[in-house]
């Protein structure tokens, strides 16, 4: 899913859930969607999946898509399962980079 199909889909889709997804044993962050009928999609930029150092850059590019919630998720490693959720107002990213 690329940037304009996300910012289309956010205003369309009000069941969509927004994840800012970090493994637990990497420090690289993914954008995921994932529709009501439980179809995920990653945040690509040509084709190939965009990933970001911070979680500062993620939350910057939904913000850019017009975002305004989102689920922060640790995964394990070893099922893909989520190990923490939270969901935040991304208006307040000075609070996620001290909880985070």
């Amino acid at each position: 899913m690329e940037l304009q199909q996300l910012r289309h889909a956010a205003s369309h889709q009000h069941e969509m859930e927004v994840r800012v997804v970090r493994n637990t044993l990497s420090h690289i962050y993914q954008i995921e969607c994932e529709t009501g009928g439980g179809h995920r999609q990653k945040l690509s930029r040509r084709g190939k999946p965009c990933l970001f150092r911070s979680i500062d850059e993620a939350i910057d590019q939904l913000l850019v898509a017009g975002i305004t919630y989102a689920w922060i998720v640790r995964q394990s490693e070893e099922d893909g399962s989520d190990s923490s959720r939270r969901l935040v107002q991304l208006g307040n990213v000075p609070e996620l980079a001290i909880a985070i």
